[in-house]
C-alpha cells in the first residue's frame, strides 16, 4: 500500500507541522509571560515578536528561543526587553530602561 518513499515523505511532513505546533505554544507562552510581566511593572505592552533560535547539546538538548518584548512605561515612547524561553519554559525576561 504504501512504499518507504511515500513513509519517509508522511514522516517529513509531519515532522514540519509538529515543530510548526510547538513554535506557536511557545510563542503563546512567550505573549501570557510578557503580558503578566507588563501588567506587574506597570508597562504598557505594544508587541512580542520571535528574534532568534537555536539548539545546543552541552548538558543535554536545549531549545533556546528568544522573543523581542515591545512596551511603554509613559504611552509616548516605545522601549525594547526581551524574553528567553528554554526547552518551553520562560527562563529570563528582561527591559532596558
Amino acid at each position: 500500500m504504501f512504499d518507504l518513499q511515500t513513509v519517509w515523505l508522511l514522516m517529513f511532513v509531519g515532522g514540519v507541522f509538529a515543530l510548526f505546533w510547538q513554535s506557536r505554544k511557545v510563542a503563546e507562552r512567550a505573549r501570557l509571560a510578557g503580558s503578566q510581566y507588563c501588567k506587574t511593572h506597570h508597562l504598557q505592552l505594544l508587541s512580542i515578536a520571535m528574534a532568534d533560535w537555536n539548539i545546543s547539546f552541552s548538558k543535554g538538548l536545549k531549545v533556546v528561543m528568544t522573543f523581542d518584548l515591545n512596551y511603554s512605561a509613559d504611552g509616548l515612547t516605545s522601549k525594547k526587553g526581551e524574553i528567553q524561553i528554554v526547552n518551553g519554559k520562560v527562563e529570563q525576561i528582561s527591559h532596558w530602561s
